[in-house]
């Protein structure tokens, strides 16, 4: 006879099972010890999530500016000191390189939904929302002009997926934005008037 469904049984051990995996490497019963309180408590400290995962591809993604561009490694610490100085909520490009060259980034670290191949609806709108911003330059960023600027739309690679959903991304662009975006290939030219997406591991 096969047993029923117990919601409370899976989630706890999912839970633990999470807990134990990653972070104690000790298996216990982490669930029955907390509270609704602690729970909300854990709630509210994962919203930053998102924020460390942006920062660590953001720094992972200036190493590999430094490895193509020799004026940012020369620079290396005054752009890891830019994304150290900017607060999370800040509206403008989440990399900005002026000097010798020009650089704008934007970082992302959408998970294609339900570990699919394409990106969800409020996904690909906050991407198209950053591939403009690319091409055409943000309101409060004043100080430079996107046209003269390497553009690149950074996204964390979670693997075959994440590339798929790209070029799903892309085939499904506005016809005057499409032929503007493209995948990075190494050792291509770039080009001033494309937005390059790279895609950090």
């Amino acid at each position: 006879m096969s047993q029923h469904y117990n919601r409370e049984a899976e989630l706890k051990e999912r839970f633990n099972r999470f807990i134990a995996d990653k972070i104690t490497g000790s298996n216990d019963d982490y669930y029955s010890r907390l509270s609704v309180e602690d729970f909300e408590d854990i709630k509210t400290a994962l919203k930053d999530i998102h924020n460390i995962l942006t920062y660590k591809t953001t720094i992972r993604f200036i190493e590999w500016l430094s490895d193509r561009f020799p004026y940012v490694k020369e620079n290396y610490q005054v752009y890891l000191d830019q994304v150290l100085n900017t607060k999370p909520s800040n509206n403008g490009y989440d990399l900005m390189v002026i000097g010798d060259i020009k650089i704008v980034a934007e970082i992302k670290c959408n998970k294609p939904i339900n570990n699919g191949y394409v990106f969800g609806s409020n996904q690909k709108r906050g991407i198209i929302d950053d591939i403009k911003g690319l091409l055409t330059g943000k309101t409060k960023m004043k100080s430079l002009d996107p046209t003269e600027a390497y553009k690149f739309l950074v996204i964390y690679d979670f693997g075959d997926h994440t590339l798929s959903a790209a070029q799903h991304l892309i085939k499904n662009l506005s016809a005057e934005m499409k032929d503007r975006v493209t995948i990075y290939e190494e050792g291509q030219p770039l080009k001033l008037d494309k937005v390059y997406i790279v895609f950090i591991k």
